[in-house]
C-alpha cells in the first residue's frame, strides 16, 4: 500500500486580538479563526485576513463556541494594543505562523531562551 501525500490547501484566516480583563490588568491573545467559521458564527470577528496553509489539529481552543488557534500571548506591561508590547508564542504553535499572524498588527515576538533551567 502506498501512502499518498497531499499538499495542504491554503485557507483564509482572520487574525484577531482577543483582549480580556485579569486580576493584574488587561491581557491579550492574537488568535486565528477560519473565515468560513467566522462567517457562520453569531459573533463578529474583526481583524486582518491572511491566507495560510495550516495543518488540521491546531484549533485546540474555543471562543464563543468557535474553534480558534491561540497563536501568541501578550507578556508586556500596559495595554495589548500598544505596539511596544511583548508577545510570546504559545506552546505547540510554529514560530512562522505566529510571525505571520502578528505582522499585520505591527507586533513582534520576543525571543525566549527555552534552554534556561
Amino acid at each position: 500500500m502506498q501512502v499518498l501525500k497531499r499538499a495542504i490547501k491554503p485557507e483564509v484566516y482572520i487574525s484577531f486580538l482577543h483582549m480580556y480583563p485579569t486580576t493584574w490588568g488587561t491581557a491579550g491573545d492574537i488568535c486565528l479563526i477560519r473565515e468560513s467559521i467566522a462567517k457562520s458564527s453569531v459573533s463578529k470577528f474583526v481583524g486582518h485576513k491572511l491566507q495560510l496553509a495550516l495543518p488540521k489539529g491546531l484549533e485546540r481552543d474555543r471562543l464563543v463556541g468557535c474553534p480558534i488557534i491561540k497563536v501568541a500571548g501578550n507578556v508586556g506591561e500596559g495595554n495589548p494594543k500598544d505596539h511596544k508590547s511583548e508577545w510570546e508564542v504559545y506552546v505547540g504553535v510554529d514560530r512562522e505562523i505566529a510571525i505571520a499572524a502578528l505582522k499585520p498588527w505591527g507586533f513582534t515576538l520576543i525571543d525566549v531562551d527555552t534552554n534556561v533551567p
